[in-house]
């Protein structure tokens, strides 16, 4: 509780020092900014880390392939379908549920093996096969000058090319290395920890100083109403003994004319007697 004193003090501090006020509303405001910029670039950063998450190592269907709403992500590792595919465009492709409405000239990605190791490769369909119950694939890459040594069984189709993102592919890949993990999603996510657990802390010892300011302003208005009361008290003592000294002095004062009044009728009285005696 304010005492009328302190409030004047106040106001006229406020009066001369306008420009306090307004900076303040300034800091308040970039600092709303500030967190407002932080908050989205952590959240785009937290998006992100998300997805990379899943489409690296959650979504993985039997065939060992990311997808994303039933979009297939691939990686361009080289240039044998160039033009039509660079190394490091994302491909995006369709799951093919009929194999036998694949047609010539359409590009697929599927597993083989190269170099003796088992791959996912993106080629062009050339031929296609009645294998009697199954379909079998001639692919080859654009770039290339004979066709694939390998022929691809359609129970080894992955996807039917739809799209491509230039350049992507090599965030993608670099996304499921383990430093491009830590950095895009382990530490975003831990960056985005540690604000908002500094942030919590911040308005929780704003809100115990508010708290500790009101209770100290409840006490220091108790202490001065305690401190008034007592003057009041004193006051209402003060005159009451003021007013039992007048009462006093008055009652002195009558005695004090009675016994003067006394006196001066005892000297008649014996004036006349000594006067009746001559």
């Amino acid at each position: 509780m304010k005492t009328k004193s302190e409030a004047i003090l106040e106001d006229n501090d406020a009066l001369n020092n306008p420009s306090n006020e307004t900076e303040e509303q300034e800091q308040s405001k970039s600092k709303r900014i500030l967190n407002t910029v932080i908050n989205v670039i952590l959240v785009i950063a937290i998006v992100v880390a998300v997805v990379a998450t899943y489409v690296s190592f959650v979504s993985t269907s039997g065939n060992g392939v990311p997808n994303i709403f039933g979009l297939r992500l691939f990686s361009i590792q080289t240039d044998s379908m160039y033009p039509e595919l660079m190394p490091g465009d994302l491909v995006v492709g369709t799951n093919v549920k009929d194999k036998g409405e694949l047609r010539p000239n359409d590009i697929i990605t599927y597993w083989t093996v190269i170099d003796g190791e088992r791959v996912l490769n993106t080629h062009r369909i050339v031929e296609i096969y009645d294998g009697g119950g199954y379909w079998i694939f001639q692919t080859k890459g654009d770039n290339n000058t004979i066709e694939d040594p390998l022929t691809v069984h359609e129970s080894e189709v992955v996807a039917q090319y739809k799209f491509r993102i230039p350049g992507i592919g090599k965030v993608f890949n670099y996304l499921q290395t383990s430093t491009g993990f830590l950095l895009v999603v382990v530490l975003p996510v831990f960056i985005f920890f540690i604000y908002h657990l500094v942030q919590f802390f911040r308005v929780l010892f704003e809100y115990q100083n508010v708290k500790n300011r009101i209770k100290y302003e409840q006490e220091r208005g108790r202490t001065e109403d305690l401190i008034a009361a007592h003057a009041k008290a004193e006051a209402v003592r003060e005159a009451e003994r003021a007013k039992m000294e007048a009462e006093i002095r008055e009652q002195l004062r009558a005695e004090m004319m009675a016994e003067m009044a006394a006196k001066e009728q005892s000297a008649e009285q014996t004036e006349q007697s000594e006067d009746n005696n001559e």
